[in-house]
């Protein structure tokens, strides 16, 4: 059997037996009845203090996560560069791609601070 059929045998597998338990619960699970007090907000056994507990989350967080996952891509890539350092063709694919990226990550760096997306206001 060559790899890649192991891998599909395994990849169907693990779908089917989701599907197989997601089945069977649909057919046999409960079937919660929605009532009034079943829809109705629950903060510890106290009546709620707002009526909707949820406050919206600033628009300025997004793009500090944002910015926190195209770091953590970057870290990733150095470490891909450091461990192909050895062999010469490999390490500067490496280089290549990560100065690539890192140009882009400047390019889209610069813009977001000339438009003020940076700024707290």
């Amino acid at each position: 059997m060559t790899p890649y059929a192991t891998l599909f045998l395994y990849l169907l597998a693990s779908v089917g037996l989701v599907g197989l338990v997601l089945g069977i619960n649909a057919l046999f699970g409960p079937r919660p009845v929605a009532s009034a007090a079943k829809l109705e907000p629950f903060e510890c056994g106290a009546e709620p203090v707002q009526h909707r507990n949820v406050r919206p989350l600033s628009i300025k967080y997004y793009p500090i996560a944002i910015f926190f996952l195209l770091f953590d891509l970057e870290t990733v890539l150095l470490f891909i560069w450091a461990a192909a350092a050895g062999q010469a063709q490999i390490a500067t694919l490496a280089l290549v791609s990560f100065l690539v990226f890192m140009a882009l990550l400047a390019l889209a760096f610069v813009y977001l601070w000339r438009d003020g997306a940076l700024e707290w206001r």
